[in-house]
């Protein structure tokens, strides 16, 4: 039979509530309360109940018998003739010498006494160890005194309370492992549920069909999730795939089709629709692979990459200069070359359109290296700074094709560099804007 994550923690609340009580009764024991209602009399109590009979007057002793009686505390009047013989170990244990130094010869006898159907004798505890002593009274008669325990008591002279309290601690110390041991499968499926990657093989998850119910039917659950999450993922990237080649297709035919217009500025404009058409689509597919993660990594040196595309954009007739320091120096990453390219190529690609010139520098320390391209336009406003990251937000606001793009650029730069685990800014210059770039290094090792 296997109890729900209800019941398991219905039985620690359980224990906890036993070990509780245990505490407020061992308290209850140190303060004297309990002590006191299982101490004997002491010597000098018992001289005095006996100094006090010997000066009564026969007829009062009824009186003085209920003035001394208490319900943890029994006083009776006995014949001298009815008194037993002292128990032999208790005479040989030592436990009745202060009773005979103060007593003397009025100590007639003593015994280990029964309590609620248990041999005192058998019990070990010093003041928890019940006595019933006789003593003399005069006139023939004997006051036999003992005491009540006013609560049941084990075998050991222990309250019955203490030993269930024990056990509830025992008890409450193996549900606190059972609890820690049920707990311990959701600190593993956190730590697996934080590795879950849609765009990667489903993640283990941990085994708990040991566990509770509860809990293993959420490890199933969220295995089920991430299996349907990686199953949507791998559509959506085939789809998108699928669409750009199709797309691709149909505008290459439409570009050899276009080559037939008599009107060369007709054939212009067209052929650049279709261009920025393939672009648009080329930075969507970008913002959806990096979305989740689906981006072919290699080790390369952004130097490199950054010193060659600057070079293709000076080929290109392009205002756009990179310090020298590029091809000086080395700075290895681990990253996607194409989506790095489009990063650089937006960027630089933004800096020209609204700032004439993009220059590229860059700063490096041990763990990343930031890439500042500067242009000379008129910087970016507070309020733009934000917006401009956002896709189809755009710095020019006509909605002209002529004086700008889609409003896609630094929206697609943005998500390739956090898709590298990096960060990138909008600043602005004495000499006008500038774009940060910082990706993280590779650490060997």
């Amino acid at each position: 039979m296997r109890f729900g994550l209800v019941a398991r923690l219905v039985a620690i609340g359980a224990s906890l509530l036993l070990v509780l009580w245990l505490l407020v009764l061992g308290v209850a024991y140190r303060e004297g309360s309990l002590s006191r209602a299982t101490s004997n009399p002491e010597p000098v109590q018992l001289a005095a109940i006996a100094e006090l009979f010997a000066g009564t007057l026969p007829a009062q002793q009824d009186t003085v018998l209920k003035a001394v009686r208490s319900p943890g505390f029994d006083v009776q009047l006995v014949a001298v003739s009815e008194v037993p013989e002292t128990d032999s170990e208790l005479r040989d244990s030592g436990v009745l010498e202060p009773y005979r130094a103060i007593l003397g010869e009025r100590l007639l006898a003593a015994q280990s006494r029964k309590l609620n159907g248990l041999d005192g004798s058998r019990w070990r505890f010093g003041p928890m160890r019940p006595l019933k002593f006789w003593i003399t009274a005069g006139d023939g008669n004997a006051l036999a005194i003992g005491v009540h325990l006013p609560f049941p008591v084990t075998p050991l002279g222990l309250p019955v309370g203490l030993g269930a309290g024990l056990l509830g601690t025992v008890f409450a110390f193996i549900a606190l492992l059972l609890f820690h041991r049920e707990i311990r499968p959701l600190a593993r499926l956190a730590a697996a549920v934080d590795r879950i990657d849609p765009s990667t093989e489903p993640v283990p998850l941990p085994d708990t069909r040991a566990g509770t119910p509860e809990i293993s039917a959420l490890v199933r659950a969220f295995d089920r999730l991430q299996k349907r999450l990686h199953t949507m993922t791998r559509s959506r990237m085939a789809l998108i795939g699928g669409l750009q080649h199709d797309v691709r297709s149909f505008a290459t035919r439409l570009r050899l089709r276009l080559e037939n217009l008599p009107d060369a500025s007709e054939r212009e404009r067209a052929t650049s629709d279709i261009t920025d058409m393939i672009s648009l689509l080329d930075n969507a597919l970008l913002i959806s692979r990096a979305g989740v993660g689906v981006l072919d990594e290699e080790l390369l040196d952004l130097c490199e990459l950054v010193s060659a595309e600057f070079a293709e954009f000076r080929e290109a007739g392009l205002p756009a200069e990179a310090s020298e320091d590029f091809a000086r120096k080395q700075a290895w990453i681990v990253g996607d070359r194409v989506a790095l390219r489009r990063i650089i190529l937006n960027v630089v690609d933004n800096a020209i359109k609204y700032g004439t010139r993009a220059r590229a520098t860059f700063d490096q320390d041990g763990e990343r290296i930031t890439i500042l391209i500067d242009d000379d336009g008129p910087g970016f406003s507070e309020e733009a700074r934000s917006l401009l990251l956002e896709p189809f937000v755009r710095a020019e606001p006509s909605r002209s094709r002529g004086t700008g793009g889609a409003g896609l650029g630094l929206s697609v730069a943005r998500s390739l560099t956090e898709a590298h685990d990096g960060a990138i800014s909008l600043e602005n210059t004495p000499r006008g804007g500038r774009v940060k770039v910082t990706l993280p290094l590779f650490k060997s090792g």
